[in-house]
Parts: C-alpha cells; structure tokens; sequence
C-alpha cells in the first residue's frame, strides 16, 4: 500500500513539473506576435524613407514626385509599370489641318432606263480630326439599257423625257463621328472611320441644263498608312429635272428625280502629320 501512494506522489511530481516547464516555453499569442512584425517593418520603412529624403537632391526628389507627361510615342518608354497609364485614344490616320485628295470609280445604282458609270474626285480640308469640308465632282457616261432600246425600236415610245445625268459638282460637310478598328482575315488589324457627308450642288443633264441637288450621303475610310487609304461612299442626290416635250402641244416639264451613286476609291493626306 504505501508502496502504491508512493507511485501516485512521484508521477503527480512528474506532471506538475511538466506543466511548468510548458508554461515557461509557451509562445505568446499569435496576434500579439504578427502586430509586433508589422511594428518593426513599418519603423524600418519610415526610417529608409527618411534617409533617402536627406540624401536626395531636391531637384531629384521633385522630378520623381511630378506626374510624367506623355506628348509622344517615344514617350512610353518612360513610363513606370503599374504606377503610370497611357491612353491612346486619338485614331490611327490624323487629318487635322491636313488635305485629302481622292480618285474613285462611279456607278449609278437606282436607274432603270441608263446604265451610268463614271469617275470621281474630291478634295477635303479638316479643321478637327471629326470635321472637314468636301468639294466633289463626278463625270458620268451614260448608255441605254435594252428596256430603253425597247421602248424606242419596238414599242415606239420616244424616250426623250427620261432623265440622263452627266455630271455634279458640290460641296459637303465631313463629320466622322465613328471609328475604330477590325480584322482582316484574321491576320490584320485595320483602322477604319465612319463618317457623314451632307451637302449641295449641281446636277447637269444631257439635254444641257442644270439643276440645283441636294445630297445626302456617307461612307468608309480603311486606313492603310498615316497618309493614305481606300475609301467607299453612298451618295443620294436629289433634284428638279427639267424635260423636253414629247409632242408638239406637249410644254417643258420638271419632274423630281434621284441619283444613288456609289463610289469607292483611294485617299491620300497631306501634308505629312507632324503630332503623331
């Protein structure tokens, strides 16, 4: 019996000198801990900064402090990652204050009695990159359809009343409000704008005489380089055309009428960009 109290002393000893030892090697919390790092880190941070301040020129540390202002390309390379952001938003082809001279083929799509094709030219001032003003001139060729040697061989229907466009000349507003970019098979990126070109002029007509047309049109411009491109439009040009008479007691007549020309061609800008 004593021999059994004398094991239960010696290991309750045992235990207790254990749960000593724990508690003088036990860690501090963990929070505790974390927040005394922080401390250390953040007071080696404000003191390095110091430091660099003391021994930096003022000149320096002022350069480094002020925004980089980025005015050109080569200026991207100056930027530091993640600290400053570049935007290019202005469009690939610039035309402020520059000139656009264009050549371009002609159909005339919504006759039905004259096959009429022919050439155009313009020439664009831009004051903004959104805004120019156009002059064009457009020389058409006319032949007749089969409906129109129909009407005359067979049914002896004389034809003299059908409007025959030769030529218009105008002038047009140029607001491209559009722009952006797709892809060309896959391969290429190509630059485009979209733009709107309403304005007025002058329809001349086979029987010699002219009238007064207003038009409303708009068109595409594919950027090739920062000086030229390929370029297609859609023109709606109305005007009174004025008839001869079909009979002896027939009078000169004015009738409404429209031309929907296409054209599509190639630009070239001048003189060369000097902000881009």
């Amino acid at each position: 019996m004593k021999r059994f109290f004398k094991h239960i002393s010696l290991f309750a000893l045992v235990l207790g000198g254990a749960g000593h030892a724990w508690a003088q090697i036990a860690p501090a919390p963990a929070d505790q801990g974390l927040e005394e790092l922080y401390d250390r880190f953040e007071d080696q941070e404000v003191r390095q900064t110091e430091e660099t301040k003391k021994t930096q020129n003022p000149r320096e540390q002022e350069a480094k402090e002020k925004p980089k202002e980025v005015t050109k390309m080569s200026d991207l390379q100056i930027l530091s990652p993640f600290q400053d952001i570049a935007i290019i938003q202005r469009r690939f082809l610039p035309k402020t204050k520059r000139f656009e001279i264009s050549g371009a083929g002609a159909i005339n799509t919504n006759n039905a009695y004259f096959n009429n094709i022919g050439v155009a030219a313009r020439l664009a001032f831009f004051f903004q990159e959104k805004i120019g003003i156009e002059g064009t001139y457009l020389f058409i060729d006319s032949s007749e359809r089969p409906i129109t040697k129909g009407l005359k061989d067979n049914q002896r229907i004389s034809t003299a009343s059908l409007v025959e466009p030769e030529a218009y000349y105008g002038v047009a507003l140029k607001w491209a409000p559009l722009y952006g970019k797709m892809a060309w098979l896959g391969e290429k990126i190509v630059p485009f704008d979209l733009y709107l070109t309403p304005g007025f002029g002058v329809t001349k007509t086979a029987l010699g005489k002219s009238h007064t047309t207003f038009s409303i049109g708009g068109g595409q411009l594919f950027a090739l380089t920062k000086s030229s491109g390929l370029r297609w439009d859609l023109n709606w040009n109305f005007y009174q055309a004025e008839t001869i008479p079909t009979t002896a007691s027939s009078s000169t007549s004015k009738s409404n009428h429209s031309d929907l020309v296409l054209t599509v061609g190639y630009s070239f800008f001048f003189p060369e960009a000097t902000y881009r």
